[in-house]
Parts: C-alpha cells; structure tokens; sequence
C-alpha cells in the first residue's frame, strides 16, 4: 500500500541485544506446529506498527509495493513489532542460510568482528559483533535496503537500479540522522551509540551490548506490580527523556516496544529514535513516523511538536499498561465523541487517583491541555508519592523568585493573560533574556557590517532570483485563473447537453404545439433563472427557427447561417468563441447541442448563451486581490476578449491573417466592422494558440513600457489567460532596500556597537558572581556563598538552584552538628 510503509527490524530494529528468555525466528521465516522453519507466504500485521505518513516516503513505499510484486525476493515477516528488539532462536538465527545479503561471520569491520545475525528486516541488518580490541560484545546495525540494494561481492552495498539512487540516498541520511541523535545522549536509561561510520559505501552504528526483556513483554510478569516500586524505575527513564528534550530533541516513536527492562538490574532504557527530529518549534512534517494509539494527533496532521509530543505517547504507553489495551488512534479521538475510558475509571482501586489523573492529562488530544514538559508530567505522576523525589523537590523551589511568585513551567497551568503579562516583563528586561539570545544578537550585529558589504556583490544575483520567482507567481496566477474560467466552461456545457437529452424537448421537437410550448417555454425560463451564468436558451427546428426562447425577440428568427446551427443540425455539438448577438447585441458564448429522436435522427437544435460578463467576473476577481497584476483574456483569433481597460477589448494584439479578418467581419463575431491591431506581435506569438503555460518578455504599446506575461491556456477552449507587470517593478524593491541599508548602516552599526557591549556586560557579571559563591563554599562561608539574583536567564535558574543547593546544604550541616552535639552530650551524662 503506497499510504503506507512498514518500518522493518532490519532498519528500525533494536539497538540492544538478543535475550536469553525469548526466541524468535529470522525475519522472513517462521517457524511450523513441527518445529521446522519455513519462509512466510503472507505477513502479518501488527497493530502496534510504526507507519510513516506519505509526506515523506510515499514514493520509496510504491517502490517497495512494485518490487515486491515483480520479483521473487521473500517478503519482510512484519508480525514482529518493528521497533522491539531482535532476539535469536535458541537454534541461532541463521540470516547467512535465508539471505545472501549479510556480511559472513568472522567478517571484520575496523576493530569489530561479526559472529551473529540478531535481525533483518527491509531496510538492514542488525549484527552481534565483538569489539576485538576490548574483547566486549557489541550490537552493529547495518543500512542495507534489501529492496532496492544489494550487495556486490567485494561486499560493498549500491542500488539494484539507478532509479534507486535517491530512494537509497534518502534512507542512508535518514540512518546517519539516528546515529548522531543518539550519539549526542549520555545517560545510562538512554540505548547509547559508541560510535558510527561509513564503510562499504553504506553506514553502520555500533551500539552497547544489553540483555533483557521489553517492557510489552516484561509487563506480562509484572502486571501485579505495586505503584510505587514501577515509578522508582520509570523515574530514572523519566530523566533520561528530559536529558533528550533539553538538546532540542523528540523522540517521537515511545511505546512499550521501545522500552527495554535490563536483565540484570532492571532497569529501563529508551531503545529507536529512528524517528527523533531535533524539536524547532513550528511544524515538523517531513518524515512524519506514527504508531496508532501511541501517536498524538499533531504526528499525524504534521503539526507543532514538542515535549508534550512524547509525553502523549508515555502516558499511552502508561494507560496500556493500567488497562491492557492501547488508547483509540489519535485521529479517532479527534472526530466526534472520544469513546476512550479514562485511566481514572480503568484503573481505580488498583492505582492512586493522582497517577490515573497524570496518564488522563498526558492523553489529551489537544496538545495544549497536555503537561508542556517532562518534569511537570513526572511531579503528577508523582503526586502520591511526592517524599520518593527527595531533594528533587527541594530543588524545584529554586523556581520561586524573591517576590514569593513561582516561575510557571507548566504551559497548561498558565492563563493567555499571563502568557503575556510574562512575555512583556521579559521584553523590556534585557537582563532576563536567555543567554542564547544575547550571544546570538551579539553576533549578528557584530557580522552586520560585513553581511551589508556582501549583500552589495549579491545583488545582482539576487535580483535574477526574485525576478524568477516573480515570473513564477505571473504563471501560476495565470493557471489559476485559467482554471476558473475552464471550471465554468465545463459547468456549462454540461448544462447545454442535459437541456439537448431532456424528453420534454425532444417530445415539443418531434409533435410542436401550443400546450408543448406552453410547458417547454416555462421550464426554458427556470432554466434561465436558476443558473445566473446564462443569459439565453432557445430552441430551433431542423430548419434554423426559433421555436421557443427565453427572450421573446429570438421567437421566429432563422439562425441557420450561424456556423453554430451548421454543426448542431449535423449532429455534432459545438462552443463557440466570444460572440456578440446580432439581436440582442450583447456578448456571449454560444452552446449548440443536436436533440435527436428515439430513432437517432437530429430533430432540431438547442441553444444556450453564457454571458461573457460571467467570465470577466472571474478574472476582475483575481485582479482584486493582486492589484498589482493586470490580466485579460485572448481567444484563438489573438483577439483580446477581456480587459479591464475596456479601449482595448475587440483589439488583435497584433495583425490578423487576411482570412481570419474576412471571416470575423463576415460572421460579425464581434459585432464590429473592423478589428483594430495593438501591434504587439512578440506578445501575439508567445500567447496567441498556446497549449501550455509560461512566461515572455514584450513591449507594450499601450502602456509604453516594457512588461513581462505569465500566461496559461484554458482547457476547453482555444482562450489564454494573461497577467502581466512591468519589468521595472520587479527590481524596484531591492534596489531602494539596498540604498536605504546603505546610508543608514553608519549610525545603526554604531548603535548596534553599544547595545552588544551592554550585553557582553550582562553576560559576564552574573558569571562572576556565581564564582565567587563558589569559591565561598570551598571555605564553608555559607552566607557569603549565597547569591543575589536579579534575573531570569538560564545563568539565573542556575543561580537560584544553587542557592537552594546551599541552604539544604547548610541545614544538613547544623543536622549533622546537632546530632554530633547530643552524642558528647549523651556522653557525658554516662
């Protein structure tokens, strides 16, 4: 399935090793009720998967889908929870007996030796190694996309086909982002990477060697476990994600799969950031990885993640274990009623209301209502048991201000008021900017000399740039115009050919009388009303006559001169061009449509004219919201049919043909009796008959000027839709930026000067102060040791923290003496 793509254990495996408890068979193979192994004939499908939306690799899934179907390579086993870790079969797996693909065992790759399969899947392989230098067993994930890679003898990976280059491209960048996000982590509950590089013209990431169960699989032992001792264990993993939010990244992908229990001390660790992005505050909608019922709603709509993006997916992974059941897709929730059992009514009895209360707020599908960040989410959690986080505790008072008001961290505890009480006191107090922004302010005005002297070479580079992208936006202009116009073309000529198949014509055509007009003339008149576009129908023998019309004056004449009539009564339907009536004297389209018998004989002819009004209508609209942009409208005779300067409309844009003049004059097409030349032949060629949209240069008679077109052809008809603009326009605006930059780069650099070196002040003072209270706790001058704090940068959180650090401090201090006191006291006494 194209909207679809599995991400295989060969590629989003485990990064952890096999365990002792469990087996399961190589990917691809499974196992018989005799015990013997045999390749799968149809997948399975786990429910909880990992899909990745088709914003990213919905062209690499078609390719996968096509593959899999052309060829006889074995299908990727998908029973496996892709992300969980890979566990050999007590036989040894044996990926060399089911695929060629894998390096040989012995096979050394610099300091590491292979000596085992622990998983294949799609997109790699995931080897057991041995780091010969340390003599210490390590897991190698390998890149290679069996779907379009293989391996060459000499055991270097390359595309099966030159059209995969990019698929295979894409997916190498995409390993090499995983290896250097989990590179950057150190902490023992997060699955650490000792090192990754590129060999064999693919990549590979060395990872620590772990055994142990997931946490899917442990929970099924442990379901019976108290409350408090799981959160002791989950609160070390609940550190570790902070660790990874606070570099500036997601993981994107929790759930009990990717959750492993340590076998010898039981610990948790946080396995596959194969879909961590780097967290930047808007839209992430590039790779968009979701795992039904552990995805929040923003994954799948690509909207704004964060921190609250992995909370939802804990508190799923929470609610899975409370209930045994995972939450309805996000999706789900989001339409309609949400039909989910809160945790507090699953769980009640079994669990305390606070942490039930917790699970429930991380699940809301809103993003906003949800806890902001980990450590807020963890203090909920925590609610029953607030004594197990100790000094933690302590430490989180290091928020209060000497005001006594508390630094709101929690997002959903906050008002929008005092959203933007804070925003402005933190606006018009520089000192409390975070120290990112002032470094960075300071070096953007620094390099802001030196950027203007640049930004002079470049322009004339990026004038060819903008001018590009604004002769872009002319054609697109145009297409969507062009779109309209063809949307109501289409609109009506399906309009004319109901008209031409209804029986109450036919019936009027094949017996005429008074009672049949009567009725036809009625309902010819609804017609009219009911659709504003028309402005008029009528109804013609095989003779030319007009039996019945809407507009009275049409009764009795004979069109059969008309090259409309000419088609219709041969039984082919027929558009006309612009046409200007030589009764009503007004301009329209004409629709012709031959209505025939029940023997397929023609029996007379329907007309129905468009109002030409109708179309301009569509481009004046356009022309309102690009004031900027003239448009008008060319039929096939390069005759200009609209325009909103209406001395030019019925103009050629340049000479016409000596026939095509003689028959417009004859037909009286345009109801004049000659057909003036704007003389504009480099914009007659471009435009005039054009079957695809773009753009050209010409020179405009009318407006003196030079401009350039953007253009587009209207499907249906032989019209162009035109927008242009005067080339001038398009370097106006640089050019007068840049003088304007330019005289007041002295006085605004100098400016700019003064404020950096206030900022470098600010920086360095708070710096200093925190030095010298370090330097006063190493003689045990503890009130010297105390910092006064004035602002609310990261320089002052520390600041506070470490005061709080230095009160607990000293209260443990005169403890300590307290009770050495009592002890010479007690002493004594005996």
């Amino acid at each position: 399935d194209s909207e679809r793509t599995l991400v295989d254990p060969g590629y989003r495996a485990s990064m952890v090793s096999p365990s002792d408890e469990t087996t399961i068979p190589d990917p691809g193979y499974a196992r018989s009720k005799s015990g013997d192994w045999a390749p799968l004939k149809a997948p399975e499908i786990d429910d909880d998967k990992t899909e990745i939306d088709p914003g990213f690799r919905k062209q690499q899934a078609q390719q996968l889908a096509d593959k899999a179907k052309s060829s006889e390579i074995p299908q990727p086993d998908t029973a496996d929870a892709p992300n969980q870790p890979a566990k050999p079969d007590s036989h040894t797996v044996s990926a060399w007996a089911g695929s060629s693909l894998a390096l040989p065992r012995g096979h050394k790759l610099f300091e590491y030796r292979i000596d085992n399969v622990l998983g294949q899947g799609g997109f790699g392989i995931t080897y057991l190694a041995t780091d010969v230098h340390l003599n210490s067993k390590v897991a190698v994930k390998e890149y290679l996309p069996e779907y379009f890679a293989c391996r060459s003898s000499d055991k270097t990976v390359s595309p099966r086909r030159h059209e995969d280059r990019d698929a295979y491209q894409q997916g190498l960048d995409s390993f090499l982002v995983e290896a250097r996000t989990l590179a950057t982590f150190r902490h023992p509950n997060i699955v650490r990477v000792a090192r990754f590089f590129e060999s064999n013209e693919t990549a590979y990431m060395v990872l620590e060697y772990e055994r142990g169960l997931s946490l899917k699989e442990w929970w099924k032992q442990q379901v019976q476990l108290p409350e408090q001792d799981f959160l002791s264990l989950l609160n070390p993993l609940l550190e570790g994600l902070m660790v990874v939010h606070s570099t500036g990244f997601l993981h994107r992908d929790i759930k009990p799969d990717n959750i492993y229990v340590r076998k010898e001390d039981g610990s948790l660790v946080l396995l596959d950031f194969g879909a961590a992005r780097q967290a930047s505050g808007g839209d992430i909608c590039e790779d968009c990885v979701v795992t039904p019922g552990y995805a929040p709603h923003e994954q799948y709509v690509g909207g704004d993640q964060g921190p609250w993006t992995d909370i939802y997916a804990l508190g799923a992974t929470l609610y899975w274990m409370v209930t045994g059941a995972k939450p309805p897709a996000a999706p789900e929730r989001m339409e309609g009623e949400d039909h989910m059992v809160p945790a507090v009514e699953a769980g009640e009895g079994r669990y305390s209301r606070e942490f039930l209360s917790a699970i429930d707020w991380a699940l809301r599908p809103v993003a906003k209502d949800r806890p902001q960040n980990i450590n807020d989410f963890r203090k909920a959690l925590f609610g029953a048991h607030a004594a197990s986080l100790g000094l933690q505790e302590a430490l989180q008072k290091g928020t209060v201000d000497e005001s006594g008001e508390g630094m709101v961290t929690s997002l959903s505890a906050g008002t929008v008021k005092g959203y933007i009480k804070r925003f402005v006191r933190t606006l018009i107090h520089p000192a409390s900017w975070p120290i990112t922004v002032k470094m960075t302010l300071a070096m953007v005005i620094t390099a802001l000399l030196p950027m203007l002297i640049t930004a002079y070479y470049n322009l004339n580079g990026s004038t060819k740039a903008v001018s590009d992208s604004a002769l872009r936006n002319l054609e697109l202009l145009a297409q969507s115009s062009a779109g309209r116009v063809s949307q109501l073309l289409h609109d009506s000529r399906g309009l004319a050919q109901y008209i031409a198949t209804d029986d109450d014509f036919q019936n009027f055509l094949v017996k005429p009388g008074a009672e049949g007009k009567i009725g036809l003339q009625k309902k010819l008149d609804g017609l009219i009303k009911s659709n504003p576009d028309a402005l008029l129908m009528f109804v013609m023998d095989t003779n030319g006559t007009a039996l019945a019309s809407t507009d009275p004056r049409i009764v009795g004449q004979n069109y059969k001169f008309r090259d409309y009539f000419k088609s219709a009564v041969q039984g082919k339907a027929m558009m006309t061009g612009i046409m200007v009536g030589k009764t009503t004297g007004l301009a329209g389209i004409y629709y012709a449509n031959p209505v025939f018998d029940h023997n397929k004989k023609v029996i007379g002819v329907v007309v129905m004219r468009i109002k030409a009004e109708s179309f301009g209508d569509i481009l004046n609209e356009v022309h309102k919201t690009s004031p900027g942009h003239r448009l008008f409208l060319v039929d096939g005779n390069g005759v200009i049919i609209h325009h909103d300067n209406r001395d030019v409309i019925y103009h050629s844009i340049a000479d016409l043909p000596k026939p095509v003049m003689e028959k417009i004059l004859a037909n009286e097409t345009y109801g004049r009796d000659k057909i003036p030349s704007l003389g504009m032949p480099d914009l007659a060629t471009a435009v005039v008959g054009a079957k695809k949209s773009g753009y050209a240069v010409y020179y405009s008679t009318v407006a003196k000027a030079n401009k350039i077109v953007g253009y587009a052809p209207v499907r249906g008809h032989d019209w162009v839709v035109a927008v242009n603009q005067t080339v001038d326009s398009f370097a106006e605006p640089l050019n007068q930026m840049f003088y304007n930059v330019l005289y007041s780069v002295v006085l605004v650099g100098l400016f700019f000067l003064l404020i950096a070196l206030l900022f470098a002040r600010t920086i360095v003072q708070p710096i200093k102060a925190l030095t010298d209270a370090a330097h006063a706790l190493k003689s045990g001058d503890y009130d010297n040791a105390h910092i006064a704090v004035a602002t609310n940068d990261e320089i002052g959180q520390l600041a506070r923290t470490f005061n709080v650090m230095i009160d607990v401090l000293r209260q443990r201090e005169r403890e300590r003496q307290r009770q050495a006191n009592n002890t010479v006291m007690a002493a004594k006494k005996k």
